[in-house]
């Protein structure tokens, strides 16, 4: 994936569209955080970068949710065991200079000189999750209307639950995920035309769609207060780039078809 926020956006979000649930009451919610992410410094690097990133989440009862980490949706159907809506996603521009204005540690690419920018794209499409007892089926599908301007495909199963840790209550997920791309979302990143392999260095790569990555993610939320106002949230995931992603000069020559991500994050729902 990508820049450090991109990593926090698709790979290693808190939460998925059906966080909302978990609110009981009607009206709005606003809750606030910031945390650590150290992810690859873009999608297919064998580098990898800190960055502080902010988070901003809003809700209304259990049917809206907003945040630049699980986009911006609403539940037209919303039953106990199946939800279903419109969703749009952000996913932040690519810069050839490999500049990051989150990062707090490492130092800027050169990997993507000559290739270019990929401008910051807006993913409008479908959501819909069907809960199996603990488990939550998921998919997605987006078009891009700027930036890489494909399509993109999310199929994951999380596994949820509740425990004890040290006394305190805490929710966990985990599970697996693939990603299916377009032509034109994989020429966007991972190609290479005539052009930017004169100016790259790379060889000339004609990118196609199909499976874009597999992998796993997984996130702990741990209260720290008795009203459950402060939390903790732990996040984890590896993906690995496969098809022609994972087989771009880029990915090969400079960087790495395995890609994992570790953060750590303080959240705080106002009242």
């Amino acid at each position: 994936m990508r820049c450090a926020a991109a990593v926090f956006l698709a790979a290693v979000a808190i939460t998925g569209p059906s966080a909302a649930q978990e609110a009981s009451d009607d009206g709005w919610r606003v809750t606030l955080g910031a945390g650590g992410l150290y992810a690859p410094t873009y999608e297919g690097d064998d580098d990898y970068r800190l960055s502080l990133l902010p988070n901003i989440e809003v809700t209304y009862s259990d049917v809206f949710f907003a945040s630049v980490q699980n986009g911006v949706g609403y539940r037209l159907i919303n039953t106990p065991t199946l939800r279903a809506g419109p969703i749009g996603r952000i996913k932040f521009s690519r810069n050839e200079d490999g500049d990051q204005a989150f990062a707090v540690s490492g130092e800027d690419t050169n990997d993507l000189r000559g290739l270019g920018d990929v401008d910051t794209s807006v993913e409008l499409g479908a959501f819909v999750e069907y809960e199996l007892g603990e488990v939550t089926l998921s998919a997605e599908a987006r078009q891009a209307v700027s930036g890489h301007e494909g399509w993109v495909g999310d199929l994951a199963a999380r596994w949820s639950g509740r425990g004890e840790v040290l006394g305190r209550g805490v929710s966990w997920s985990v599970g697996p995920r693939a990603r299916f791309v377009g032509d034109a979302y994989n020429e966007a990143y991972f190609g290479v035309n005539a052009a930017q392999a004169a100016a790259s260095g790379l060889p000339v790569y004609d990118a196609s769609g199909g499976l874009y990555s597999y992998g796993a993610g997984a996130s702990v939320i741990a209260p720290l207060s008795s009203d459950r106002s402060w939390a903790l949230v732990f996040v984890a995931g590896y993906d690995r780039l496969t098809g022609d992603a994972g087989d771009s000069p880029l990915v090969q020559q400079r960087g790495d078809d395995d890609q994992a991500s570790l953060g750590l994050f303080i959240a705080r729902r106002l009242p």
